[in-house]
């Protein structure tokens, strides 16, 4: 698990954040099997200081981050962002708070196919479906 966020990384980068470390690790472990570039979090301040850097594609915000600790955190990156997608992982009942999609965190192949269709250019005209 990446605990030194790194201050300039490539533009490809995913922001994994969550308030578990396990959960973190087998989340960038799944993400990284398929080929993505995993920052990982652990906390709101270090997931807060990487999203004022604006230089991630996509962040993910685990179920173990509370929802009120969840909607700030979407304000930063989307402070510091020209509109990149927020996929927001839930337990079933959960609120749910503003984001772009939204997947199961029960289901990993759910998961990981949130995580490639919020890495697609949107459609011109069309706005971004929850999963």
């Amino acid at each position: 698990m990446n605990q030194n966020i790194p201050t300039s990384p490539g533009s490809d980068r995913i922001l994994s954040v969550s308030y578990d470390a396990t959960l973190l690790a087998t989340r960038q472990m799944l993400l990284e099997a398929r080929g993505y570039a995993v920052v990982s979090a652990l906390g709101f301040m270090s997931a807060a200081d990487y999203c004022r850097t604006g230089t991630c594609q996509l962040v993910i915000l685990g179920h173990s981050i509370p929802a009120e600790d969840k909607e700030e955190l979407a304000r930063i990156f989307r402070a510091h962002t020209s509109r990149r997608p927020i996929l927001s992982l839930e337990l079933p009942g959960e609120e749910r708070i503003d984001a772009d999609y939204y997947a199961s965190v029960f289901e990993p192949e759910e998961f990981l196919a949130a995580v490639e269709v919020s890495l697609k250019p949107p459609q011109e005209g069309k706005e971004a479906d929850a999963i």
